[in-house]
């Protein structure tokens, strides 16, 4: 197995307990939560940038959005009534 690289980041000692408080009542190593947290922030900016790209468009390529976004949600609800 191959060793991972590592590297030192300086933090608070007020941010390092608290990032220890949230491994221990996870169950978890410190590295994980602050692992999780950089790809939820990750997650969210990107996100961000998605609802910024749709609220950029034009009337018209909205509308092309908004027609092309209700066929994949038939297409993907398609046969699931339970029926």
């Amino acid at each position: 197995m191959a060793l991972t690289q590592t590297t030192t980041l300086r933090v608070t000692t007020e941010l390092r307990d608290e990032i220890a408080r949230l491994a221990e009542q996870r169950s978890t190593s410190m590295l994980q939560v602050v692992t999780e947290a950089v790809h939820r922030l990750s997650r969210d900016e990107w996100w961000t940038s998605v609802r910024d790209a749709l609220d950029d468009l034009d009337s018209e390529q909205a509308a092309l959005y908004q027609a092309e976004s209700r066929r994949l949600d038939a297409a993907a609800a398609d046969g699931l009534d339970g029926g």
